[in-house]
């Protein structure tokens, strides 16, 4: 079940990405959290909320060896 929470800092990250293109990385994401006052981001928060933005259609994921990024399903960069 999705806390409260977790819906209001999805939504900040879905609002990032959709007037921010470009890659999104765990460390971006922590960066947007930080710059947000959101209460002690984690590394695996990040990385879950940047998988279920997938999931939901909004990002496409792009893997390297040693890398996972993130771009808008729309192809802008």
């Amino acid at each position: 079940m999705t806390t409260r929470d977790e819906t209001k800092r999805r939504r900040l990250l879905a609002g990032a990405v959709a007037e921010q293109p470009g890659e999104w990385t765990t460390r971006r994401v922590m960066r947007l959290y930080r710059a947000a006052d959101w209460p002690a981001p984690m590394t695996r928060t990040a990385r879950r909320d940047l998988a279920r933005l997938h999931r939901d259609g909004l990002l496409a994921l792009h893997e390297t060896p040693g890398r996972r990024l993130y771009t808008r399903k729309d192809g802008v960069r």
